[in-house]
Formats: C-alpha cells, sequence, structure tokens
C-alpha cells in the first residue's frame, strides 16, 4: 500500500475524506430521502381522511346553514350559465377538471407566497371553499388546510360538479350580513338570478374574493373594477366574446338597489 494514502483520513463509508462520492451512491440517498417524504405524505393523507367527517351530511348542513342566513337553497337548475361560467372564470377555472384539488393552483400559489413571502394566495377550489364553511367553521389554517382538501376529495367523490356550485352559491357570503347569490341579486338589483344579465351576474360572481370591498352600494368604484376582471378573466377562457365583456362593462353596477342597513 502506498505509504502516501495509507493513514489518510476516511469517512465512515471508506471513502477519503473530501473525495466525491460516486454518483450512484447520491442518487441512492435522494432516493431513500424522497421515498420517506412520500410515505410520510401518504400516511399523513390516510389519517387525515379516517380522521375528518364523511360528507354524507354535506346537502343537510347547506340547508341549515342558508336557513340561519335566511337565504335560499339553489338547485343545479337554478343557477344561470352565465353565473356559473362567470365564477368558474374567477374562483376556479379548473373546476370542471380537477376532484376537489386543484394541483396546478396550489403550485402556482406556493411559489408566488414563497416569492413574496406573504401568504397572498390560497389556491383553494370551490370544493374547497365549500367544505371549509361547512365543516371548518371557515378556518383553513395550520391542518385546517389539509383537512380541507381530504374534505373536498370526499365531496367529489359523493356530489358531481353541478350540485357543488349550487351549494357554494347558496351559502358564499355575498356583503354585509348577506349570504348567497339569490340574496345578493335581490339586495343590489331587486330581481330574481334568472332576470339578471351578464354585467349583473359577473358583478356578483365578483364578491366572493372581497364582499365588503366589493359592495356595489358601499364601493361602487371598486366593484366596477372587480366587474371589469370577472369579465376579461369569462374572456379569457372562451366564455364570452370581447364585445360582449365592453357593453356589459358599461352598466350601473347596483342601480335602484337600497343601501344596507349595518
Amino acid at each position: 500500500m502506498n505509504s502516501a494514502t495509507s493513514g489518510q483520513a476516511r469517512d465512515e463509508a471508506g471513502w477519503p475524506a473530501g473525495a466525491a462520492r460516486p454518483a450512484h451512491r447520491r442518487l441512492r440517498r435522494a432516493a431513500l430521502v424522497g421515498s420517506a417524504v412520500l410515505a410520510l405524505l401518504a400516511l399523513g393523507s390516510i389519517a387525515l381522511w379516517y380522521a375528518t367527517p364523511p360528507v354524507n351530511d354535506l346537502q343537510a348542513r347547506v340547508t341549515r346553514m342558508a336557513a340561519l342566513h335566511g337565504g335560499v337553497v339553489l338547485a343545479p337548475a337554478a343557477v344561470p350559465p352565465l353565473l356559473a361560467r362567470a365564477i368558474v372564470a374567477t374562483e376556479d377555472e379548473r373546476f370542471y377538471q380537477h376532484h376537489g384539488i386543484d394541483v396546478v393552483g396550489l403550485t402556482r400559489a406556493f411559489l408566488y407566497d414563497a416569492g413574496h413571502l406573504c401568504g397572498c394566495q390560497g389556491g383553494s377550489t370551490i370544493t374547497q371553499q365549500l367544505v371549509k364553511q361547512l365543516y371548518l367553521g371557515g378556518s383553513d389554517g395550520g391542518l385546517d388546510k389539509l383537512a380541507d382538501m381530504a374534505l373536498a376529495l370526499k365531496a367529489e367523490l359523493n356530489l358531481d360538479k353541478g350540485q357543488i356550485l349550487a351549494d357554494y352559491l347558496s351559502i358564499v357570503a355575498t356583503g354585509y350580513g348577506r349570504w348567497g347569490m339569490a340574496a345578493a341579486a335581490n339586495a343590489y338589483f331587486h330581481r330574481p338570478l334568472a332576470a339578471l344579465d351578464l354585467g349583473q351576474l359577473a358583478l356578483l360572481a365578483g364578491l366572493p374574493q372581497a364582499p365588503t370591498a366589493y359592495d356595489p352600494l358601499l364601493h361602487p368604484e371598486a366593484a366596477e373594477d372587480r366587474r371589469r376582471e370577472v369579465l376579461s378573466s369569462m374572456v379569457a377562457d372562451g366564455y364570452i366574446t370581447a364585445a360582449q365583456a365592453a357593453a356589459a362593462a358599461k352598466e350601473p353596477v347596483a342601480a335602484g338597489a337600497t343601501a344596507p342597513t349595518r
């Protein structure tokens, strides 16, 4: 043995200290770490699945919440198609493709928040927002964020997309002490949902993100800007034409409505 190397310090695997390890060893270690992480995620998902309640009482919860707030439970057939398109374009553009969790949206939101050091984008789907209100008291912090994913998957296994959307629109906050799109239609336009035009439905679709900030009676300019964003999203997703959006954007935001009392 060469005396120059016989006394050289070696690491725990027998390789000279400071020497580069073979690539296959590094890959093996990375694979082991990755497998351990996936195993932990799988175990956590299974635990959350069994720890969260079943959603077979979801419809009953929607009915109770709507009654509590004096709202109306909408049947899927009672949701105007333009309102459905406006909500999906604005709140959850892959609603009809995902199964309760939008992996693309979550990844995008995570990267944005990490880059801006904030919790600015939640990445929640319409289904997650529904179960969050019904089962988690509106919370999505900490473990509740994981719980609403499990609940959303359960909801998607039990309900079709039309029912999920109708339930969400029945209980979503739409202003000061106001819940549900039917109540918002009456308050802002004194008309039922079925009688509203594109501009009016687009305004309603913009409310869930910030019901108070976009209240057309209290903040008409903000409501008008938000409506324009909704219409732009509908154009981008191919639901309406640019000409239709331009015409709808010219309408008064809430003509003839009465401001809410606090």
